[in-house]
């Protein structure tokens, strides 16, 4: 089993930071390459962050309400 992790992709109106709003999925949830894990805003946009692989939510690591950079690692899948 290979982790990988949920990276903030740049965003469409350049934002260097977001803030994570909310986790859609828990840990432990079974989750498929590209469904939504996530939603963070910037000041003008909200994003979802998807996920990079199927398998399992395993980490969490930024909790909602939190302000990252874009490319912070905010959680983890394991592939299956």
């Amino acid at each position: 089993m290979m982790s990988i992790d949920i990276v903030i992709p740049p965003t469409a109106d350049g934002a260097l930071e977001v803030t994570v709003v909310s986790w859609i999925k828990e840990v432990g949830t079974p989750v498929s390459k590209g469904e939504d894990l996530a939603i963070a805003t910037t000041s003008k946009i909200t994003l979802y962050i998807t996920s990079p692989a199927g398998g399992t939510l395993s980490k969490i690591i930024v909790s909602a309400g939190s302000k990252v950079r874009v490319g912070t690692v905010i959680g983890v899948v394991d592939e299956v």
